[in-house]
């Protein structure tokens, strides 16, 4: 009994160890793949990841960002959120969404999941930029102005920050406040051509 208890745990331990090692081979390929170019096979390579092991959530982002990459924006919308669904507080799946639908130029959609990442993460500098870029789509130069001035308050050595901040100061006509964006920009960004431009125009 002892020897054969012995034996059906070796054989559990071996097919564990077979399990994890074609689990760790299906990442690295599906990494592989994606350095080439290669969306779709890299997506198909993540079959041998189990849908509900512990690698599950990781998964299902992975394959939206494929999606994304391959331009299947509807499909990686839906994988994203999935992974909203299984998991609420996550700041990645929220930042993730915004990609497929700021590309598929659903704004207030990207928005809306902006927002709730920085619910989760107030601050968050990629949350922040995101909401930028979708209140600039939905052409809503107030609240663009609002949040650009707290992405700058919160990274102000970011000249990216500043352009944005610029462009809705310009789109408000406040013509003053976006001269002196676009000269922050260029302290930090130094031959910025859309900051030169508009300063060339309006000094």
């Amino acid at each position: 009994m002892k020897i054969l208890a012995i034996l059906i745990i070796a054989v559990t331990i071996s097919c564990s160890s077979t399990s994890v090692f074609a689990e760790n081979a299906a990442w690295q390929n599906s990494y592989q793949l994606e350095t080439t170019g290669k969306y779709t096979d890299a997506i198909t390579a993540l079959k041998q990841i189990p849908a509900n092991g512990p690698d599950a959530e990781f998964k299902t982002l992975r394959r939206g960002w494929l999606f994304y990459s391959l331009g299947r924006y509807d499909e990686s919308i839906k994988e994203y959120r999935f992974a909203i669904e299984r998991n609420s507080k996550s700041i990645d799946s929220r930042l993730g969404i915004t990609l497929p639908l700021l590309a598929a130029k659903r704004w207030r959609e990207a928005s809306q999941n902006a927002r709730a990442a920085l619910a989760l993460s107030p601050n968050n500098y990629t949350a922040l930029l995101r909401q930028v870029l979708a209140l600039e789509g939905m052409k809503n130069w107030n609240e663009m102005s609002r949040f650009a001035s707290t992405l700058v308050k919160s990274y102000p050595t970011d000249a990216t920050a500043y352009i944005y901040l610029a462009r809705a100061k310009a789109w408000q006509n406040k013509t003053r406040e976006a001269v002196a964006a676009y000269r922050a920009a260029l302290v930090r960004y130094p031959g910025h051509l859309e900051a030169k431009a508009y300063l060339k125009k309006n000094q």
